[in-house]
């Protein structure tokens, strides 16, 4: 297992004040509003993932007045937004109309103060490589409302450092607009399931366990050229857009959802084998991680408002068949 693993990973209500540079009310100025959520791809592994936010900074391009908005009251279990659920960090917040440069501040752990991890173990301050994220820029119009969903997906950004403890990279993350996103809502044939785990019998998780997890890429990505979760992609590779474990539901099918995607085309892959998909690494075929199964492609509709459910089945009638080859 490389020093640096996987932590096998991820709408509630809350509302944004003002620091000590609020925004101005004058009402001479255009208005717009700006609404901000986040949420997590599906993570398992941890009993808390706890990201605690400090400030939204909004910087008018060309110069200006920076505006804060804070954050602090927010302390949020990633585990508990997963798939199409989020937090919303602020609601309806006036800023003057024009272009902004967008960061969000967060606080690293720091003994019981901060962002942490509970595992099995006890509870463990997490790190950040960055105190923030810089978003990019954006037009905010007069008289106009922005609505926007952070997914930061910390299966790919979180890892684990025995010196150094659990820590978050920032790898993997998705700005979206949340009227032309949409969710998808997959499921997997039980035979792939089988099958796949059948064919790797001797390379299970301990206690024989398997990690089904499915990937996806850009449309038309061809299976060969689906690459495994890394900082860079192999040549003639992609790397996943979106990751998400597949799990057994309680009426025996085989489930997996992916939250606030960029309504357009895609293809989903599948492997049994995500415990052996290292965050940081490309896997080499010694590594024993493989892709099993070409999942088809995928349409994700925003649908009328934004945020409508796509449903997609891998295997069986719903895509591809079984990849075999034990590519890396």
């Amino acid at each position: 297992m490389n020093l640096r693993y996987l932590l096998a990973l991820p709408l509630l209500y809350g509302c944004g004040g003002s620091d000590s540079s609020p925004t101005p009310q004058d009402p001479e100025l255009p208005q717009a509003s700006l609404s901000v959520a986040v949420s997590d791809a599906p993570m398992d592994g941890a009993e808390a993932v706890v990201m605690a936010f400090h400030r939204m900074v909004l910087t008018p391009v060309g110069g200006g007045q920076a505006y804060n908005i804070d954050l602090s009251q927010h302390r949020i279990n990633m585990l508990d937004y997963q798939q199409d659920r989020a937090h919303w960090l602020f609601e309806d917040h006036p800023v003057p109309a024009g272009r902004y440069h967008l960061r969000l501040e967060m606080e690293p752990g720091s003994g019981d103060q901060g962002s942490y991890v509970d595992d099995h173990q006890g509870r463990h301050a997490l790190h950040m490589e960055q105190r923030h994220i810089d978003l990019g820029e954006m037009e905010l119009g007069s008289g106009q409302h922005q609505g926007f969903t952070l997914e930061m997906d910390l299966r790919q950004g979180l890892y684990y450092d025995p010196e150094q403890g659990y820590g978050y990279g920032h790898n993997g993350w998705r700005w979206v607009d949340n009227q032309t996103m949409g969710h998808l809502m997959g499921s997997v044939d039980e035979a792939w399931i089988q099958a796949c785990e059948a064919d790797n019998a001797d390379k299970a998780a301990d206690g024989g366990v398997f990690y089904h997890t499915a990937y996806l890429y850009p449309a038309e990505t061809g299976f060969e050229a689906m690459d495994d979760m890394a900082l860079e992609a192999e040549a003639g590779k992609v790397l996943p857009i979106a990751t998400a474990y597949v799990h057994q539901l309680p009426d025996g099918s085989w489930g997996f959802g992916m939250g606030f995607l960029p309504e357009g085309e895609y293809q989903v892959g599948y492997s049994c084998l995500g415990h052996l998909d290292q965050p940081e690494t490309n896997e080499d075929a010694e590594s024993g991680f493989a892709f099993y199964g070409d999942g088809g492609p995928v349409i994700i509709d925003a649908g009328e408002y934004g945020g409508q459910r796509n449903g997609h089945r891998c295997g069986g009638q719903g895509g591809g068949g079984p990849g075999h080859g034990g590519r890396g």
